[in-house]
């Protein structure tokens, strides 16, 4: 269990999610000493994408305790199987967030109401709740019972658009950037910080209610304010920048390795030009102010490529940086892990052993506190694991009622 000593240790959350953008704020609220508990339903896991699936290729009968997406996502949490759809299935999680401080879902509108989570019905049982609901496009508006994904989410805010090539058809950004586990869960976060801190000199809770969809827009930069001050409708423009040139991504020595580079001001230019032994290229009048090398930006990428391709990409991010100009390895999952001497150095990578999925690999958070003791790693509960405890010690639960309760399909 977390650290006693860790700051939100004596806060119970009982959360009501899946996938990752509602799980993930639960993580960190977990892993700095909440007791966090899922609500879980091993029947609608299986008809739905809740992260406890293995992955593409498993069986049916391959255990739901191997997903890697709720691996990563829930540690130093508590597990309880529930039936919501049974009548006291939803009087026993009303009887959880009764005794707790904050609930947290990302369930559509509907299901909310299905089950009688609203906060309308919380406050009924727990006045002073704070419930962070988390729905994809809000609580409301046309698209209030709309599902969606990451890569959805992504397409309907213009980053697929605005991350293309010119001349061809959208694409994602990565497969990897996702809002989910980015942009959302943090502005999450703190709302959910606030409103604690908001209860703690009023003693009053409140409903926090965050759109996926706007929380998403707001990291689409300055695109729409320039259309909204200039007229201006942004473009495709692939590794291409307004505000650099070079700025690419570029082959170097060896098999499918790169190393991007983004040149700014008229400095970084002529200290390039050094680095790469072409110092010539400072008076080439193709290149001698941003807008002339952007004009002739394949010219440019082509002189460059024929310098990157005969280095390593760390070496040439390494020259480049040590004069001054931006560079970075394009990294790969291998490089992360085993090659980049920063993230080694401090410690990003730790290890936790699950039961089932043996030892794991997981990210330290990006931030440290001076005065808060060492993170406490919990494997992410496996399945109903703390049935006994949630329902004998918290609710205090006689074993004839869980045993009649599990037989009746409630608990499970």
């Amino acid at each position: 269990m977390p650290n006693n000593q860790l700051p939100l240790t004596g806060i119970r959350v009982i959360e009501f999610a899946t996938a990752v953008a509602g799980p993930m704020v639960g993580k960190i609220l977990a892993d700095y000493g909440a007791q966090v508990v899922c609500v879980e339903n091993e029947e609608s896991i299986r008809k739905g994408v809740a992260g406890r699936h293995p992955g593409p290729g498993a069986s049916s009968l391959t255990s739901l305790n191997l997903g890697h997406t709720f691996n990563k996502f829930n540690t130093n949490k508590l597990s309880v199987t529930l039936n919501l759809n049974h009548r006291e299935g939803r009087e026993l999680a009303r009887r959880l967030v009764s005794l707790s401080q904050v609930v947290i879902t990302n369930l559509v509108p509907t299901a909310l109401k299905r089950f009688g989570l609203t906060y309308e019905e919380l406050v009924k049982v727990k006045p002073d709740i704070i419930m962070l609901a988390m729905p994809a496009f809000g609580m409301d508006g046309p698209y209030r019972d709309f599902r969606t994904l990451s890569w959805n989410m992504l397409a309907m805010c213009g980053f697929d658009h605005m991350t293309t090539s010119t001349g061809r058809s959208p694409i994602r950004a990565s497969p990897y950037s996702h809002p989910d586990s980015s942009s959302q869960p943090f502005h999450g976060m703190v709302a959910l910080l606030s409103a604690l801190y908001w209860r703690a000199r009023t003693g009053r809770g409140q409903f926090i209610e965050l759109s996926q969809y706007e929380s998403t827009l707001n990291f689409t930069g300055t695109f729409i304010f320039d259309y909204l001050v200039n007229k201006r409708r942004r473009q495709p423009q692939g590794n291409r920048s307004d505000d650099a040139a070079p700025h690419g991504v570029y082959r170097c020595q060896g098999q499918d390795q790169w190393c991007a580079i983004a040149v700014f001001t008229p400095e970084e230019w002529r200290a390039f030009c050094r680095v790469i032994g072409r110092a010539d290229l400072a008076g080439d009048r193709r290149f001698a102010t941003l807008a002339d090398r952007k004009t002739n930006a394949e010219a440019l990428d082509q002189i460059i490529s024929e310098w990157t391709v005969q280095r390593s990409p760390w070496e040439v991010m390494e020259l480049l940086q040590g004069a001054g100009v931006a560079a970075g390895v394009v990294e790969s999952v291998e490089d992360l892990l085993r090659r980049d001497p920063q993230l080694r150095e401090r410690g990003h990578w730790v290890k936790v052993v699950h039961p089932e999925a043996g030892e794991m690999t997981l990210e330290d958070w990006a931030f440290k506190m001076s005065n808060v003791p060492a993170l406490q790693w919990r494997h992410a509960p496996l399945l109903g694991e703390h049935n006994d405890y949630v329902f004998k010690e918290i609710l205090h639960m006689p074993e004839e009622e869980i045993d009649r309760l599990i037989v009746d399909g409630v608990i499970g």
